[in-house]
């Protein structure tokens, strides 16, 4: 399924990562071991690869090797894993052609008698599905690398309340020349004050502040936002799971002629296994150019990750819902099933939005605002516990707006396998 932190020729590493999903980390939840390593391979056919009205197929071919580790000693948690990929295509190859990477770490550290503290890392580096590509080219190389550091530190590891303090900062940037302007240095701090009613409930209420530079061709405009962020965490015996963050906005930009906008932006992730053998899974976002639910990886449902945003910009805001179920037809079968809904809506005057109108032939369209929907379907097999197979098939189908969105529709298919030792 895709945001978005679609979906990427990184879709075709979402379907590497759901195979990874459903194959060892199934396993280890019955015998976990500290240490890793996968092997996939992932084939993929696109009826439409450009994702323009001229549908253009493609078969894509990714392999993945994945090392990782989770290991708890004392009072100290190791988590942490990296994988490198290789993508190739077979009629865009001389173009396109490229690796992937993904680094992905956290050191976790009880320390005091009352005190955890927790530092994390991510970077990414992969290349930009052609629908964010903005122009009548999708197939051009625009790589994109994201890096991100986080610190959080608790006071109040039992007992009713909790208080949490955050530092981030991460950079987003595009090789692509005229993809630049989207270039992003970020910045957050944010307090938040946690109670605890008990051991499965807790809520949490504190601000959060956000500044964005875009150093490249926007005279180092900075965006800053003031955040008022409410979050639940909710568990019921296993059979259920809530996680939900709202968050109250007041942005702010540098540039000359802008004004101070107001948005309620926010992620809510939801799982319920109501018999062992069926589970389901929603997950909605809104979010705009501030957000990274996708890179940190906040949402997740029973068929993995699954991202919601990507590349939006400064004037659109991005309202996701994705609904999945999975169903455990025995030990070793799978079947999942997931749709998902994207509205993309801009922040921008009628006005200004008619006089920016960008002209792609018989995918132009005066509308502001565009939506994209996506139906899938899996089925994986575990025939060993170091084995895993899957097959899926999905349809997309996206409308055009003036912000150079294309209207486009299609299918695809892949099939994945991957060996883990443990």
């Amino acid at each position: 399924m895709p945001n978005p932190r679609s979906v990427f020729p990184r879709a075709v590493l979402v379907a590497v990562a759901a195979t990874v999903a459903c194959s060892p980390r199934l396993a280890q939840a019955q015998e976990k071991s500290p240490l890793f390593l996968t092997l996939s391979q992932t084939l993929r056919k696109d009826s439409n690869f450009t994702r323009t009205t001229r549908a253009e197929r493609e078969t894509i071919s990714a392999t993945a090797l994945t090392a990782g580790v989770d290991e708890s000693h004392g009072r100290q948690t190791y988590r942490g894993s990296a994988q490198l990929g290789l993508v190739k295509y077979s009629r865009f190859g001389d173009q396109l052609d490229n690796t992937t990477k993904d680094i992905d770490g956290s050191i976790s550290s009880e320390f005091g008698a009352n005190w955890v503290a927790t530092l994390s890392g991510n970077y990414s580096e992969n290349l930009t599905s052609p629908q964010d590509n903005v122009g009548a080219n999708r197939v051009v190389r625009n790589i994109r690398r994201y890096r991100d550091t986080n610190l959080a530190v608790r006071y109040g590891t039992a007992g009713r309340w909790s208080l949490v303090g955050t530092v981030d900062r991460n950079r987003l940037n595009y090789s692509l020349a005229s993809f630049q302007s989207q270039n992003a240095e970020q910045q957050s701090t944010g307090l938040r004050l946690v109670y605890n009613s008990s051991d499965l409930l807790s809520f949490g209420l504190g601000p959060r502040w956000v500044k964005t530079n875009y150093p490249v061709n926007r005279n180092n405009e900075s965006i800053e936002d003031r955040n008022l962020d409410f979050t639940t965490n909710w568990q019921v015996s296993g059979l259920s799971t809530l996680n939900l963050l709202l968050s109250l906005r007041d942005s702010e930009s540098s540039a000359a002629g802008t004004r101070r906008t107001n948005a309620l932006t926010g992620a809510l992730g939801w799982t319920y296994t109501p018999r062992g053998l069926l589970s389901y899974g929603v997950n909605l976002t809104r979010a705009t150019s501030a957000d990274r639910f996708t890179e940190r990886g906040q949402l997740s449902t029973t068929a993995g990750a699954i991202g919601t945003v990507q590349n939006v910009t400064t004037d659109t805001i991005n309202t996701t819902l994705s609904l999945s179920s999975q169903y455990r037809i025995t030990g070793k079968v799978f079947a999942g099933a997931g749709y998902a809904f994207t509205r993309y809506e801009s922040s921008r005057d009628r006005d200004r939005t008619t006089s920016s109108l960008v002209i792609f032939n018989d995918a132009s369209s005066t509308s502001a605002d565009s939506h994209q929907q996506t139906l899938s379907l899996s089925l994986s097999y575990l025939p060993i516990r170091s084995v895993g197979l899957r097959c899926g098939w999905q349809t997309y189908r996206q409308t055009a707006d003036v912000f150079g969105r294309q209207k486009y529709d299609g299918h695809s298919t892949d099939c994945s396998a991957s060996f883990t030792l443990d």
